[in-house]
């Protein structure tokens, strides 16, 4: 893998990539719990923390020199186009339609982001047996 940047470290992006998701879709489970009136009031919030940690993700991925950044960033935009396409229904009151969205967001978020990619395999070629990821500054979270 190449990096762009020195102090660019695998282990402390996935580390911090891991961070991310688990809170993404603690907050994704915490909206399917609420009332339907709740959910649709604050589905537009979560589409909005999605569309942010991706970003957070790219930047990161894109900090790294990830070879898979490109068709990462096609999958963020096909889910992102899901989530818009249906925003406005559910924002409409189609509490059905916007639970089902949020049980596959939940589902694909659920999946190892980092399955086959580069970063990953840095990760596990990297660190050495007992060793810890390092802190990643704020800026990259």
């Amino acid at each position: 893998m190449h990096f762009h940047h020195p102090d660019a470290d695998p282990l402390a992006a996935c580390a911090a990539l891991r961070t991310s998701r688990a809170r993404l879709r603690a907050r994704i489970a915490a909206l399917r719990a609420q009332p339907d009136d709740v959910f649709v009031q604050d589905f537009p919030a979560v589409v909005a923390a999605v569309e942010a940690d991706f970003r957070r993700e790219e930047a990161l991925l894109e900090r790294l020199g990830d070879a898979a950044l490109h068709p990462r960033r096609a999958d963020y935009a096909v889910l992102l186009c899901a989530l818009h396409r249906t925003l406005p229904q559910i924002e409409g009151g189609d509490v059905g339609l916007g639970r089902q969205v949020a049980d596959a967001l939940e589902a694909v978020l659920s999946l190892p982001w980092d399955a086959g990619t580069e970063v990953a395999a840095a990760t596990r070629q990297a660190r050495p047996p007992g060793t810890r990821p390092q802190h990643v500054p704020a800026h990259l979270h």
